[in-house]
């Protein structure tokens, strides 16, 4: 690893658009709750596998991620029901501190779905504490 870029790669990790949890939140954020929201992968960043990382890289460090951008790029649409592959690229940056999540969707037939890019600031916790 770069002494200015620290990469880990997942997957894949097979996930599902669950239709309940996709009409939730598409209702929640203002869709017609009819397909999958356009944002809904957001939702696999919570993955436990991932999540877990993500939250020891910050403990490790003493950091809180923030969440400064997200952009999705779609191939095709996300079907309800369907499952699908994730493939995840962590990569730590360290000026400015960021946590830069890029993720591609799959079909289970290794067609491209999407791409993802999440980008996370943290915030050492010393200047939170500082400012409350």
């Amino acid at each position: 690893m770069q002494n200015d870029k620290q990469c880990l790669s997942l997957g894949p990790l097979r996930l599902q658009v669950d239709p309940v949890r996709a009409k939730t939140y598409a209702l929640e954020t203002g869709g017609d709750g009819l397909s999958a929201p356009l944002t809904y992968p957001a939702i696999w960043l919570t993955e436990p596998s991932l999540l877990k990382i993500i939250q020891e890289l910050c403990q490790s460090q003493d950091v809180i991620p923030v969440h400064e951008s997200q952009s999705f790029y779609y191939s095709l649409e996300l079907t309800l029901g369907e499952s699908y592959d994730l493939y995840v690229l962590l990569k730590r940056v360290t000026e400015p501190s960021r946590l830069i999540i890029e993720a591609t969707i799959k079909t289970t037939t290794n067609e491209l779905v999407a791409t993802i890019e999440t980008i996370l600031r943290l915030v050492p916790q010393d200047i939170l504490k500082a400012k409350a």
